[in-house]
């Protein structure tokens, strides 16, 4: 493998570019990096790179004098710079010293990082260089040891191995803590289903290679530290407090931030941390990431992107299951919302949900159910034609997101998007429908209901006296005929089984007086309901 070092006075630009590709699979390795051109003509005078990736503008020694005196040194090295647009005239006088190439530092993308070591690795080439084979030994062992020291940790999660042993194993792998004063990081890949199809052509393998490098070379050296992989979406961290620290609390808090922030700079990734309490001994770690783990349940209710605390947690009131079904003033207020088609008020109802379930401190599982049962009874209003069109909206449907939604903000704000879709959406089907299509889904809705003419056309916003006629003109029967016998047809299905009684079917279907029903039964059927329930049973 070819030698390269990257060079920056920005530690985050020298990062981002090192996290960027898995440079071992394009025959590079990374032998080091510097912050300015002293220290790496220093370091490459040392480590003898094969190409020096610089920047050009940095203090005490700039990229073009870096350039010039190691290129009296390093015969064969290859220099690519990286500008940004307001400094060409400086990478033309580099170009001059004999660099191969540069990079605008805003238009660095992993296709162009392989370009140039596909063009550098040719040239090396072509000029006989060779590149080294040692560094497989070194990557190699790498690699095994961070096999082991995962091993290890997840020995140490599980319980299987003693006081003892953890010690000594510890030694042997050359742990960076020391087992006082432990506390215990875990963070988590927030939205990982999607983070992963970024990088389904390359694989999780880069994806917690870049994870892993960017926590090696953010946390400041003052940390000791130990970084283990649980899977691509779950990293520890166990740390030794600072020994100087005033605030334990603070020191945690900017040192979870800054990783936060550095990898959503760097990978455009969200990830939540859970934070266990001060524990000492190498046994305790184990308890010390369940309180990690459990800091990190708060997550659901507090969004992504958070540093959570066990402390905090156990100081707020417990959550707990709530009754899921919604009141009957609810579901009246939806009613009326199905039928006004604000989204200001749809807004307005679901904060109030909200507000509702926090005061009662629901527990994640009620919270979910409440909003299942505000779908349901949406759902229970729309059109056929409506129903049909839904899942143009999203790939998921909206149960989905309400079951596998990781936090409880994106299902509140999911939720309002799928309600105004729906409004928008049954708007334009009415708009296109005749309005005895729309009169006679209404009744086939809600028959069981105190429905009339007079309060089926104001639902459609149409004159009473137009739809009777139209309706008669379209359906061959009038309003009232249809009406009942939707009515009946229902009645006669439940007339089929014993399990009601006839007053209580007749309630059932919209008719609050038995004899009215049994009137109306008649008529239309021939015969009363309970003769017609005999015949049906033999």
């Amino acid at each position: 493998m070819y030698k390269l070092m990257i060079v920056d006075d920005e530690l985050l630009m020298r990062v981002g570019i090192r996290s960027m590709l898995n440079w071992e699979e394009y025959n590079f390795y990374v032998v080091g990096e510097a912050g300015n051109g002293k220290e790496a003509l220093s370091l490459a005078l040392e480590v003898r790179p094969d190409l020096i990736i610089t920047d050009i503008k940095m203090p005490i020694m700039d990229g073009l004098q870096l350039i010039q005196e190691a290129s009296c040194v390093l015969k064969t090295c290859k220099y690519v710079i990286l500008s940004n647009f307001d400094e060409f005239h400086y990478v033309k006088e580099a170009l001059k010293l004999g660099a191969s190439d540069y990079l605008i530092k805003s238009e660095i993308t992993e296709s162009s990082l392989i370009d140039l070591l596909s063009t550098v690795g040719q040239k090396l080439q072509s000029e006989h260089v060779h590149p080294t084979n040692t560094p497989s030994i070194i990557h190699d062992y790498s690699k095994s040891l961070r096999y082991l020291k995962d091993s290890f940790f997840q020995d140490i999660v599980s319980g299987f191995i003693s006081e003892e042993d953890m010690v000594t194993k510890a030694e042997e792998l050359h742990f960076r803590i020391r087992s006082d004063q432990l506390v215990v990081m875990k963070f988590i890949v927030n939205y990982y289903e999607d983070a992963k199809r970024k990088y389904v052509e390359k694989g999780e393998k880069l994806l917690r290679f870049s994870i892993l490098n960017i926590m090696e070379e953010i946390i400041p050296s003052k940390w000791e530290k130990e970084i283990f992989v649980e899977s691509s979406s779950e990293y520890w961290v166990i740390v030794n407090v600072l020994p100087e620290s005033q605030s334990v609390h603070a020191d945690l808090n900017k040192l979870c931030n800054k990783l936060l922030s550095s990898i959503k700079d760097f990978m455009n990734l969200s990830l939540t941390a859970g934070v266990s309490r001060m524990t000492s001994g190498f046994l305790h770690i184990r308890k010390a990431c369940q309180e990690a783990e459990t800091a990190l349940q708060q997550g659901f209710f507090t969004g992504s992107n958070q540093v959570l605390y066990y402390d905090d947690m156990v100081q707020s009131p417990d959550r707990h299951e709530v009754k899921g079904a919604l009141s009957p003033q609810q579901e009246r207020d939806l009613l009326k919302l199905w039928v006004s088609k604000d989204n200001q008020k749809a807004e307005e109802f679901l904060e109030g949900i909200r507000s509702n379930l926090e005061q009662l401190r629901a527990d994640e599982n009620s919270i979910r159910k409440q909003y299942i049962m505000v779908m349901e009874t949406i759902h229970s209003h729309l059109s056929r034609a409506t129903e049909r069109g839904a899942p143009s909206l999203t790939e998921k449907s909206p149960y989905e997101i309400v079951l596998k939604g990781e936090y409880w903000e994106d299902i509140h704000q999911d939720m309002l998007a799928h309600i105004a879709y729906y409004f928008q959406t049954d708007s334009q089907i009415k708009q296109e429908s005749t309005y005895t299509d729309l009169a006679t889904e209404l009744i086939d809705k809600y028959y069981a209901e105190d429905i009339s003419l007079q309060s089926i056309a104001s639902q459609i916003s149409v004159n009473p006296s137009y739809l009777s006629r139209v309706f008669k003109q379209e359906r061959g029967e009038n309003f009232i005929t249809y009406l009942t016998r939707v009515r009946i047809e229902h009645a006669k299905a439940y007339l089929l089984s014993r399990g009601m009684r006839v007053y209580e079917i007749a309630e059932k279907v919209g008719y609050h007086n038995y004899t009215y029903f049994s009137k109306i039964f008649k008529k239309s059927v021939g015969v009363t309901p309970e003769e017609y329930r005999e015949l049906q049973q033999g």
